[in-house]
């Protein structure tokens, strides 16, 4: 199988590179727009589709559907919104991710484009590691003299 890798991220690329990948360093809505229809088997996006515009996600699924062969198999990960620490924290972490994409509204996207046989796999809980997670007691909360923002982490000062 010929297998292509496709990235803008210099680390990717080297590493791609390395395990014997041709890379492409391109837009992936540019480098699909120049493939012909059907001339692929399988399409995989990782962590890409959170940082496109609502425009941007449409115009890239239907150029990886058009790309794809019949019978060809599309996978995209992003991550799960539906899961209290992403939902709410660890999407955020990352200022050029645009919206959450909840796995109902990305399985209608593709369905409403023409996919069938649409799969929604969760891979992972998305829970913190213990070693991560630090607890603070009522107490603590209470006895904030300063606290400010610095680059989404917030700084504070317990008396």
């Amino acid at each position: 199988m010929q297998a292509e890798a496709l990235t803008i991220t210099e680390s990717l690329l080297s590493n791609a590179g390395q395990i014997g990948l041709d890379v492409v360093e391109e837009d992936a809505l540019t480098y699909l727009r120049s493939l012909p229809g059907k001339s692929l088997n399988v399409v995989t996006s990782f962590h890409l589709v959170e940082h496109l515009s609502f425009e941007e996600l449409i115009r890239l699924l239907d150029e990886m559907i058009r790309t794809l062969r019949s019978g060809g198999l599309l996978i995209l990960e992003t991550p799960n919104p539906e899961n209290f620490m992403v939902g709410s924290y660890s999407f955020y972490a990352d200022p050029t991710h645009r919206n959450p994409i909840p796995s109902p509204t990305l399985q209608f996207l593709l369905e409403s484009r023409g996919l069938d046989r649409v799969t929604v796999m969760k891979l992972r809980p998305g829970t913190l590691p213990k070693s991560r997670v630090t607890p603070i007691s009522s107490n603590a909360l209470t006895n904030i003299s300063t606290v400010r923002p610095t680059m989404g982490l917030w700084v504070g000062r317990f008396d």
